[in-house]
């Protein structure tokens, strides 16, 4: 044996020195389209990963690879939305299993094209939760026989084939409900960043896209805004989620997520870039007719040829918009003097701000009365009134209360003008960034959850169960999303909806949400609060000219139950000048309110 040589420090160094990029190749590197053709066969089962970062332009490349053939896919995904009916009206899909599917923006509603597919039996469609999705996913990544779940056990979605309840092994006498495993052949996922191996940058917070990509059978076809350096990947490796041996591609696809956003940490130097209201409008619009639908999908799927050419349709001067209005104090200047001095002029208030208010009164009483510190922020309206409590309870209350949000949000505090929940705006504001199970398994329903959460309801019944999900003739609606895992574990649960007798319900065609830890009801009307199990009206809202009597007689038209008020029944207060600016601020595009005409007065119908 010959004697070993001296070793200097550049010997030593180039003993363990990192391998040169490039050094492995790029053979996962090509073009979405042709990734698609690689690695997608009819029949397969597709799995749209939900995270920050949507996989749009994947779901664009299947629609323009199989247009015409008819493959048959089965599509999982936590939430389809308006710009992917073009999977049904194409006919690229034959079944979904979903927690959502409908118009996501400005609030949840249903989507035409989707329903016609769905109520027609085109498409099968097999309802679900968000939390039992992620929990399905991950059993199958991790090869369990079944998950255990809270949710599903009073609700409709308990039929479902794949849902069962067991009595504890170990003796305690309890029962669970139990899943089986999902397992796609093929995960969708889009990244910020990948290098050329394929290990993953996702962009926070990451849904249920870190844990069940490691579901499918077959791998991950992944798109990325920008494909880097293994050294990069090095020097921002608490952001890889995905590693490289789960990966078949990988594809360059800048604004891959449009017309949703995404969202780019500090120092990582991959440009973030903001949801595209216009486009988010146009897709709505066109979905109401099918010609108009089919006439965008020519436009803006089939008709271009590849996702390069999506984004040169787009144009610079709208690219370069949605991300220079992606940082984090950017909405500021969405406020101009002139509309903050026209919101602080208004007077007086409709039904639809004072209920806002009121069920952020609801919120509040929650919070300080009961000691829940985390609220969770449903949509929409609901959404509005989480946040409008919660600013108020850190601010003038001193109450460290926390916003949760089922993407992954925690702790974040909400910005001006930015009324769409998962804006990257708020973002920037969290505390932490974590995905579905840990805000919907762990912080809103686990062993020590102390959540005081707040949702949207279609329909409602006297005993607090919501339906979301089919009408009484059969006909689809939007599905659960995260409502049935809320309401099925959070501590208390607030819900929030514009009152009628087809809303307010004496039995629901389908239970997509238990009702007992439902306990207030807030409509555009008055408040409901849970009295042996039933709701009764406790507080009403004066209308200007009108008496009390008058006022309950019409509550009682508008209930689809028998109105029963209690005892401790009392005028709702006005809501403060400086509540409603902040409610008006936080939907400066008139979204969800009506400020665009004046008010003066209480409220009216």
């Amino acid at each position: 044996m010959s004697a070993p040589r001296p070793m200097d420090r550049a010997a030593l160094r180039a003993l363990f020195a990192t391998p040169a990029d490039g050094r492995f190749g790029s053979a996962k590197v090509m073009p979405l389209d042709e990734a698609i053709r690689a690695h997608v066969q009819p029949g397969m089962t597709l799995h749209f990963a939900y995270s920050e970062g949507r996989p749009m332009a994947a779901s664009n490349a299947l629609v323009r690879v199989f247009a015409g053939q008819e493959p048959g896919f089965t599509v999982i995904s936590a939430g389809l939305v308006s710009n992917q009916a073009a999977l049904v009206t194409e006919k690229i899909v034959r079944k979904l299993i979903v927690s959502f599917v409908g118009d996501n923006y400005p609030t949840p509603g249903p989507n035409r094209q989707f329903q016609a597919a769905i109520d027609s039996g085109a498409v099968e469609i097999e309802n679900h939760s968000l939390l039992v999705i992620s929990q399905r996913l991950a059993a199958g990544a991790y090869g369990f026989p079944f998950a255990p779940t809270r949710s599903w056990g009073a609700s409709s979605m308990a039929q479902n084939a794949s849902y069962t309840a067991i009595e504890d092994p170990f003796g305690s006498g309890e029962t669970i409900g139990v899943v089986s495993p999902l397992i796609p052949d093929i995960t969708f996922v889009h990244g910020l960043a990948a290098d050329t191996e394929g290990n993953i940058i996702l962009s926070p917070p990451f849904g249920e896209g870190d844990i069940s990509a490691f579901a499918a059978s077959k791998g991950i076809v992944a798109t990325v805004e920008r494909i880097v350096s293994p050294n990069f990947i090095r020097r921002h490796s608490h952001l890889v989620k995905i590693p490289a041996y789960r990966v078949l591609s990988v594809s360059e696809a800048p604004f891959g997520c449009h017309p949703y956003a995404i969202y780019s940490p500090a120092g990582l130097d991959v440009p973030a870039y903001v949801e595209d209201f216009q486009a988010f409008a146009e897709i709505r619009a066109a979905s109401r007719k099918p010609e108009l639908y089919d006439a965008w999908v020519k436009e803006w799927i089939l008709g271009v040829e590849s996702h390069d050419a999506y984004v040169a349709k787009l144009g610079t001067a709208r690219l370069d918009a949605l991300r220079g209005r992606a940082p984090a104090d950017a909405w500021l200047d969405d406020i101009s003097p002139a509309k903050l001095a026209h919101l602080a002029s208004l007077e007086g208030y409709d039904n639809r701000e004072l209920m806002v208010v009121a069920a952020a009164r609801a919120v509040e009483a929650k919070v300080r009365d009961e000691g829940r510190m985390i609220v969770e922020a449903g949509v929409g309206l609901a959404n509005l009134a989480a946040w409008l409590a919660v600013t108020k309870l850190q601010n003038e209350d001193g109450i460290p209360a926390e916003l949760v949000a089922e993407i992954g949000l925690y702790g974040y505090l909400p910005k001006a003008g930015e009324a769409f929940i998962f804006s990257n705006r708020n973002l920037p504001t969290c505390k932490s960034m974590t995905g579905v199970e840990a805000v919907l398994g762990l912080y809103v329903a686990g062993r020590h959850n102390n959540c005081i959460a707040i949702i949207g309801a279609g329909q409602i019944d006297a005993s607090g169960n919501i339906n979301s999900t089919q009408t009484g003739d059969g006909r689809f609606l939007l599905g659960s999303g995260g409502a049935n895992d809320i309401t099925s574990g959070a501590a208390d649960t607030i819900a929030v909806t514009q009152q009628s007798r087809g809303r307010l319900v004496e039995t629901l065609p389908y239970i997509t949400s238990p009702g007992h830890r439902v306990s207030t009801l807030v409509t555009d009307l008055g408040v409901y609060e849970k009295e042996n199990g039933r709701f009764v009206l406790t507080q009403y809202y004066p209308v200007d000219g009108q008496s009390k009597d008058e006022t309950l007689a019409h509550i009682r038209a508008q209930c689809g139950w028998e109105l029963e008020i209690s005892a401790r029944l009392k005028a709702a207060e006005p809501p403060r000048a400086e509540d409603l600016l902040r409610l008006r601020l936080y939907d400066i595009r008139n979204d969800f309110l009506d400020y665009s005409v004046e008010r003066s007065g209480e409220a009216g119908r």
